[in-house]
């Protein structure tokens, strides 16, 4: 998904000449990286005049970033309503918790350089927030005795999965802000010059909001599932033939 969100930005590259002579930028180095900043991490940003982008290009940026931000959540088969409110929620506490800004730190005619400094999702703060709720243990038991079809139209597996979800995104960690230095070069839109990163595989690693709900202990999963079946989850065959052996 990350690199669908690059190949958007180097089709729009695509149709920008590079050239010395490009026309005088008419944003600063740091507001233009400022603008891919937020894009690639929010999904939109209220400087994209400063990138160049035409608005069908960042719209499908937007899209890819929206789809990419719910990675995490796609591993709990959600209805369409409570996939909605899970989307929602985590989108307003990214906007609320990331805080992005550049200042200008080379100030050079043709590659100036840009500092950016940004905070981050805490994986390892996440992993302690999964692993000290019990509902998700019963979430991913679930998740092994039933399809996602079964799960979506579950009313105990929603309620559980949507509070346990929402939780998680309130309470939602950050780790402290860092810096990353991105050199920038002018390109030619239109008869436009607006400057670009140079990197954008490395400013979009650096800001893009990525974090894991990690699958509990598979090896307490299957424990769990003795003490419920006296075995491991039962396989669809295994299934078939106990149903056999029933009707007989």
């Amino acid at each position: 998904m990350l690199k669908k969100i690059l190949s958007i930005t180097t089709i729009f590259l695509s149709l920008c000449l590079v050239t010395v002579d490009a026309a005088t930028p008419k944003y600063s180095a740091d507001k233009a990286v400022l603008a891919y900043a937020e894009l690639y991490a929010f999904g939109n940003t209220e400087n994209i005049e400063a990138t160049g982008m035409p608005k069908e290009t960042s719209d499908q940026v937007k899209e890819n970033v929206d789809k990419y931000s719910m990675l995490p959540f796609y591993n709990y088969p959600l209805n369409k309503e409570n996939f909605a409110k899970v989307k929602t929620n985590l989108a307003e506490k990214i906007h609320e918790g990331i805080k992005i800004s550049t200042r200008l730190k080379v100030d050079d005619p043709e590659n100036p350089v840009v500092e950016v400094t940004a905070n981050h999702i805490n994986q390892n703060k996440i992993d302690e927030l999964k692993s000290n709720n019990a509902n998700f243990v019963t979430l991913d038991i679930m998740k092994h005795i039933s399809t996602p079809v079964e799960l979506a139209t579950d009313g105990k597996f929603q309620n559980v999965a949507l509070s346990s979800l929402l939780g998680i995104i309130a309470e939602l960690p950050f780790t402290e802000s860092t810096t990353l230095e991105v050199t920038c070069k002018l390109i030619e839109y239109e008869g436009n010059g607006y400057w670009m990163p140079q990197d954008l595989k490395a400013l979009s690693g650096f800001v893009t909001p990525v974090f894991e709900l990690k699958e509990t202990d598979p090896e307490l999963i299957d424990s769990m599932l003795i003490q419920i079946f006296g075995s491991a989850a039962p396989t669809e065959e295994s299934a078939k033939t106990e149903e056999n052996s029933t009707e007989e």
